[in-house]
């Protein structure tokens, strides 16, 4: 639990940070362009926008660290791009095999790190498959979502291969199944939604 306290976080830092800096840009932008929206629009827009940047800076943003000497009082700002813990796996289902199927005694309570790498990297990318087709109707689709979902989860393994992090062909599985719940999930909730309204017009 302190793990996912410390993730989540994190996650809210940045995206707190960024979100004066949204709404500047999104009121200029509406107002420069004239265009007429709604305040649901706009508030999924944002939200989708803040989960991008949330979901960023926990998967392509190199690790920092930023302070103030104690001694002479000077700032110091330092981005490491190396980290002896990184690894890269190209093998299918080798990490989730570790993960249920072995122990690691370097690592404390390895059952329960093991639940939240395969929890974080489902739930991480549900509100992808769910934002991106509620937003883009064109996304309304089992393979476009697919394809979306492990496109994007290609590139931040890519990425992080040259950061510092680790790149796991098991993480892209992961992601990918979790931006196609996220799509599921926004099916049934708009069947659960349309089905009381159709209930209703069946009784006038």
């Amino acid at each position: 639990m302190g793990l996912i306290t410390l993730y989540v976080e994190d996650m809210l830092g940045y995206i707190l940070a960024a979100l004066t800096f949204y709404v500047g840009f999104r009121f200029i932008f509406l107002k420069k362009k004239r265009k007429i929206t709604s305040f649901k629009e706009e508030l999924i827009l944002g939200v989708f926008v803040l989960y991008l940047i949330g979901l960023a800076s926990q998967t392509i943003v190199p690790n920092w660290n930023a302070g103030i000497v104690t001694d002479t009082g000077e700032p110091f700002f330092d981005i490491y791009f190396t980290n002896e813990l990184s690894h890269v796996n190209i093998l299918p289902f080798h990490t989730l095999y570790e993960y249920f199927f072995q122990t690691n005694t370097n690592v404390d309570e390895w059952n329960s790190v093991s639940l939240l790498n395969l929890t974080a990297n489902v739930m991480l990318f549900l509100p992808l498959g769910f934002f991106v087709s509620l937003i883009w109707r064109k996304y309304h689709s089992f393979r476009r979502v697919m394809i979306l979902g492990l496109f994007v989860t290609c590139l931040i393994e890519f990425i992080q291969y040259f950061i510092g992090r680790s790149s796991d062909i098991d993480d892209v599985l992961l992601n990918t199944f979790g931006t196609v719940i996220g799509y599921v999930v926004l099916l049934i909730s708009q069947y659960l939604i349309r089905k009381p309204v159709k209930q209703k017009k069946a009784t006038i």
